[in-house]
């Protein structure tokens, strides 16, 4: 497993956790817990010490001395290889007293300080697992492994558009249970190589170990032995051709539990039902409040001990075209329950959202948020905290991906005099029936975006099973266009927590028949025609070493084109210092779709097919997709570059007087002028009709003076 940071434990903190986990087809021969620390010199010797636990069971118990303060200390503890489970908490929970009674909880000699470098360290053997198709997705994803998932897919020699859509679909799934953890799937041709794998069959294109194989009379799912390597496993997608492929790639991906034995035949072929828009697991509903105990996987996860415990963390996936423009804030409902602290002065609840504070809350005496549960979140230059009312979470703080986090602190009585007693089993608890709510808000956004695409996979997430979305792979696309395209469709599936099982793949020839749908490119430039074909639409033109960036339309370019009078200009001198030159050069690029309006594309691409992964590569970590904005990035010798060039489009629809302000807000000068306007035209007609009513008066009066 990965090194531990550094941290800091305190008595009145609660233990330091450790998680880590085992494969089911691993057995554990040995395993040990190596720990680097230091601690005070004012702990007391025989009083302090720090306890370690496996899985709530104690495992060891070290000594705190004199000898052994304020240096770094190195110290193997052995874990009994049985008492690993699939998933373990190593528990470190730090007794520290520098006096013998009157102590100060809070002094600042009880400390102990666990050092980067600790680690739990496994060896482990291969275990075989029974073919069995009840034990999916195990062993080929297994949540015992902290991973990344590395699951090889193997092709016969000649494959079809249809099998990698077939391959496509199961990708997906895998991706959607590997969630945090990314995956990867390395291509393979004919033969598998150790470790398990995925392999896909017809009756005419078969992988060489398959040769001699029966004929496969329909969809069907199997698990043998992979041939190479007799320790691992083969799930086999099989069928009479590759559209009987993709009916067994759809019924493993939404029927796994219910299959058994080491094969199963796929009967019924119905096509799944379409899904609706903006209905993806993994984000928030839209069509009513959502209860915090439906965004966390336990209700355990809200739930804290301690004075000043762990902090509560509550994921948030939004749409990322959600419109939240002149909103005052996100609305919570927040149910809090907690031990009633002894002194409120020092207690309170900090709430942060994507690392920012958001607003701090005092803890009342009650050990209740208010007598209704509800408080108020202030939002720009509201500074007022009522009961009543409800939490704001300001809406320009939120993105596609996003983390509510609450911290608790209880403050101690002082030390001193034996005033110290106090309860120690503190607790505090966000009710789960707590509610966030996100609805009647409408969907629009500029595009192109590439972060929304690197966040959430959107547009193309927009219905989750991407049914109105089309892969087009090159005509004959080689080992490493197959492995970057597997690689999306696995960060679709984890965009959306299902399998995209209505994507359709095809190639460049075919993509009239899919015009109305929204489109991923991939391919290297000189492999992927269409790059070439819709050229004038691209926001960056990469063939060849005269490489250059489309300049964004501006005010004049709009007025010119109106009047038919275009003028080309030369691009930016400093745009073109990032992508100038001949070498290894990877792209993402986001441009409306040439094909049909509003709609998008993406296009993976590279001066070479292996750029392309480079690209992938970046896509996981997760602090470049933040910095990702935009319809260009360059991975290119090490940096990365995102950059805004060519046309923007819109998606979704506004209401009417949104639809009429909200372009003006981008332009308070001509918003000014229009104002202005206004008055004018206002004090003219004002102006006109005092001088009808004038006219009307003088000509009554002549008329009353003539009689």
């Amino acid at each position: 497993m990965d090194k531990l940071p550094s941290k800091r434990v305190k008595p009145v903190n609660p233990p330091m956790k450790i998680r880590f986990g085992l494969r089911g087809d691993e057995l554990v021969t040995r395993a040990v817990f190596k720990i680097r620390f230091a601690h005070s010199a004012a702990l007391m010797p025989n009083e302090s010490h720090l306890r370690v636990l496996l899985n709530d069971q104690v495992i060891g118990v070290v000594p705190l001395t004199k000898s052994s303060a304020d240096r770094e200390n190195r110290l193997e503890i052995a874990l009994e290889p049985q008492k690993i489970e699939v998933f373990n908490t190593l528990s470190l929970e730090f007794i520290g007293h520098y006096v013998n009674d009157c102590e100060d909880p809070l002094h600042d000699g009880l400390w102990l300080d666990v050092m980067r470098g600790s680690e739990v360290q496994l060896e482990t053997r291969p275990a075989r697992v029974k073919n069995e198709l009840g034990l999916l997705p195990r062993p080929f994803f297994d949540p015992g492994d902290y991973g990344r998932l590395e699951l090889p897919f193997v092709f016969p020699e000649r494959y079809s558009l249809s099998t990698l859509k077939a391959a496509g679909v199961t990708a997906s799934w895998f991706g959607q249970l590997a969630a945090w953890r990314g995956a990867r799937f390395p291509v393979h041709l004919n033969t598998p190589g150790k470790g398990h794998a995925v392999a896909f069959a017809t009756n005419k294109e078969r992988p060489q170990f398959l040769r001699d194989g029966k004929e496969f009379d329909g969809p069907g799912l199997s698990i043998m032995t992979n041939p190479a390597d007799a320790n691992s496993s083969l799930l086999l997608v099989s069928g009479r051709d590759a559209a009987d492929l993709v009916v067994a790639a759809r019924a493993l991906a939404q029927a796994s539990a219910a299959l058994s034995g080491a094969h199963a035949t796929i009967r019924q072929s119905a096509r799944p039902a379409p899904r609706k828009a903006y209905d993806a697991p993994s984000w928030v509903r839209l069509d009513r409040p959502m209860k915090f105990g439906e965004l966390v996987e336990s209700r355990q996860q809200l739930q804290v001990f301690g004075h000043e415990p762990e902090s509560i963390y509550v994921n948030l996936r939004i749409p990322p075209d959600l419109f939240i423009w002149r909103s005052r804030g996100i609305p919570i409902d927040l149910k809090l329950r907690y031990t009633p602290p002894v002194r409120t002065i020092d207690s309170k609840l900090a709430i942060s959202v994507n690392g920012e504070l958001v607003k701090s809350l005092p803890l009342s005496p009650t050990g209740l948020g208010s007598e209704s549960s509800r408080i108020v979140l202030p939002l720009l230059d509201d500074s007022l905290f009522g009961k009543g009312s409800e939490i704001l979470i300001p809406a320009f703080k939120l993105g596609g991906r996003n983390q509510m986090q609450f911290n608790f602190k209880f403050g101690y009585l002082p030390g001193g005099l034996c005033r110290d007693a106090q309860v120690e089993n503190v607790q505090a608890v966000i009710d789960p029936d707590s509610q966030i709510d996100f609805t009647g808000y409408p969907n629009y956004a500029t595009m192109p975006h590439l972060g929304y695409f690197a966040n959430a996979g959107f547009p193309f997430t927009k219905f989750a099973d991407l049914a109105q979305t089309a892969v087009v792979m090159p005509s004959s696309p080689s080992l490493v266009d197959v492995e970057a395209m597997l690689a999306v469709m696995g960060r679709m599936g984890e965009a959306t927590g299902t399998a995209s099982t209505m994507v359709e793949v095809v190639g460049p020839a075919d993509v009239e028949a899919i015009k109305n749908r929204d489109l991923i490119l991939v391919g290297a430039l000189g492999a992927q025609p269409l790059l070439e074909q819709w050229q004038a639409s691209l926001p960056v033109i990469l063939a060849g070493p005269q490489r250059s960036i489309r300049p964004v339309p501006g005010t004049m370019d709009r007025v010119e084109q109106w009047m038919g009078t275009v003028v080309t200009r030369k691009p930016d001198p400093k745009a073109q210092k990032h992508i100038r030159g001949d070498g290894p050069l990877g792209a993402l690029l986001g441009f409306e779709s040439p094909l049909s309006s509003n709609r998008s594309v993406v296009a993976l691409t590279g001066i070479r097919d292996t750029d392309m992964l480079s690209v992938l590569s970046v896509l996981e970590d997760q602090t470049m997709v933040k910095s990702m904005l935009g319809s260009v990035f360059l991975v290119h010798g090490g940096e990365v570059e995102s950059l805004v060039a060519g046309k923007s489009y819109t998606v979704g629809e506004l209401p009417f007087w949104t639809q009429l302000w909200f372009p003006l807000s981008h332009h308070p000068i001509v918003l000014a002028l229009m104002a202005v306007l206004a008055v004018l035209i206002f004090a003219f007609a004002l102006w006109r009709s005092l001088q009808a009513v004038a006219q009307r008066r003088l000509a009554s009066e002549v008329d009353d003076s003539g009689t």
